[in-house]
């Protein structure tokens, strides 16, 4: 079992203010901005005209496609600076890509309905606008790589961005059972200073949301994604753009049966995740990790504040041997200039607050796993209950050490299936684990009799393991492999 599970690896099977900081990993940094992310305040613009569509041509009683009317309808509004309101709960069919720029389009409750499983994407760009109150149904029936297969795009691939905007009321969905859209549900391309309300993905052959190329300064309240082909929702910065996604606050976040991982930071700073709730993922339920496969950046300064991650690792459609933990922090090694700063590919000064990992699925081999460039990761509170997985090969350990300087605190781990804290051959530097409260570990016995397991870690200079409680487990606090003096075990108390 490799301890890098990279996300093309997963899909081979199946599918406050922040300040510019040094993402560097040769010295410790404090843990700033640990609160939550100041509310976006998105200035608002003159008010302009409103026009129906109605009034431009667009018959919402048609069975016919409507596509060169919508598209006549947002042409006119671009250049006559006005903008634009749906007749209520109408349904608009359509068979083509649809563009607004810089319009405002009140939906009223309607309905972007799509004809064919073509390009159906809708685009908003430019600056100082708000979209709200509308579905989009795609019919796509696979998975594609195209950008006009996404539901809806903010910000453009052609240089257009979107800036200072608001997106409201917004569901993208399926025509019908077995189709949905091609790519993601929502794609956040260059977008920045946006507010983004309620945003509902449902059956995309992708991520649900996907938040990529350099897009700042977000805010997300109450989205929810449901049966994804790939993340639930996804922060991602690849190298190829020279840009990297930061600033970003996900508040109230729900992800059910996701594809892929139910959310994750792959390459991004200051990304926040608060209140987040993962739901049998078929990968794992949070993901902050600088991935190889996709050559992305690293992950800096990114928080998890409590999460609930439930059922997680379903290990749907992945290939055998599949596995993953439930939490993961990690990355790569190399470090990358990239916009004034030197970043990591690892992910570092990551912090998890108060965690809860309520059982697992049958592919999760651990609650919470720091993996070997997970650079001073910070786990504090929270708890791990029932990781004893109802069927597959695996024991789930409730905590694994395996990057450089892990700090674990008050946490609480009950009926654990594997070991309740493991210290892996990558770990590195001083690691600390305060105050761990143990009920019921190694529900399923192995060769391995112990609470505490430390393999062979050349790098280790300490790991400190103290004031913990352990109950109702096997007769021995600790297996050591570490060099004689590396493993210190300070007032704990097995009962």
């Amino acid at each position: 079992m490799t301890d890098t599970v990279s996300r093309r690896a997963v899909l081979g099977g199946f599918a406050a203010t922040f300040g510019t900081i040094a993402c560097s990993d040769q010295a410790p940094q404090a843990l700033a901005n640990t609160g939550a992310h100041a509310e976006q305040t998105i200035p608002t613009r003159p008010e302009r005209p409103q026009r129906h569509l109605s009034s431009l041509g667009v018959d919402r009683f048609a069975t016919r496609d409507q596509w060169q009317a919508l598209g006549r309808a947002f042409d006119a509004a671009r250049t006559g600076g006005f903008d634009l309101v749906a007749d209520p709960d109408a349904s608009y069919r359509h068979d083509g890509a649809l563009m607004l720029d810089g319009t405002s389009f009140d939906g009223r409750g309607c309905t972007l309905t799509a004809l064919s499983d073509g390009p159906q994407v809708l685009r908003c760009v430019g600056d100082g606008w708000r979209v709200a109150n509308l579905r989009l149904l795609g019919a796509a029936k696979a998975r594609t790589s195209r950008n006009d297969d996404n539901g809806i795009m903010i910000g453009d691939e052609g240089g257009r961005p979107a800036t200072r905007f608001v997106l409201e009321n917004v569901t993208v969905d399926g025509v019908a059972p077995g189709r949905g859209t091609g790519a993601a549900g929502f794609l956040f391309n260059s977008a920045s200073n946006g507010r983004i309300v309620r945003a509902v993905a449902r059956n995309s052959f992708a991520d649900g949301i996907h938040v990529t190329n350099g897009s700042n300064n977000l805010t997300f309240e109450r989205p929810l994604s449901e049966h994804t082909g790939d993340d639930g929702f996804a922060v991602v910065s690849y190298r190829q753009h020279g840009r990297v996604c930061h600033s970003i606050h996900v508040l109230d976040g729900i992800s059910r049966d996701s594809g892929a991982r139910g959310c994750s930071v792959v390459g991004g700073r200051d990304i926040v995740y608060e209140r987040f709730l993962a739901e049998r993922s078929a990968a794992a339920g949070a993901y902050f990790y600088g991935e190889d496969a996709f050559d992305t950046y690293g992950v800096a300064r990114c928080r998890l504040v409590d999460p609930v991650l439930r059922g997680c690792v379903t290990g749907k459609g992945a290939p055998d041997g599949f596995a993953q933990a439930a939490l993961i922090i990690g990355g790569r090694a190399g470090t990358d200039r990239v916009e004034g700063i030197d970043m990591s590919r690892g992910a570092v000064d990551c912090l998890v607050i108060n965690p809860v990992v309520e059982g697992v699925g049958p592919s999760c081999w651990a609650g919470i796993s720091t993996h070997e460039f997970a650079i001073r990761p910070r786990i504090t509170g929270g708890r791990l209950s029932n990781l004893v997985a109802p069927s597959g090969a695996f024991r789930p350990n409730g905590v694994e050490i395996g990057g450089r300087d892990v700090m674990v605190e008050d946490i609480h781990m009950q009926n654990v299936a594997g070991i309740a804290i493991v210290v892996t051959g990558t770990a590195s530097g001083n690691s600390v684990v305060s105050r761990p409260q143990v009920t019921g570990s190694l529900l399923r016995p192995g060769s391995i009799n112990s609470y505490i397991y430390a393999d062979i870690a050349p790098a280790v200079r300490q790991v400190t393991i103290r004031e913990g409680r352990f109950t109702k487990g096997p007769g021995q606090l600790a297996i050591d492999r570490l060099v004689p003096g590396r493993l210190r075990l300070i007032d704990n108390q097995t009962l």
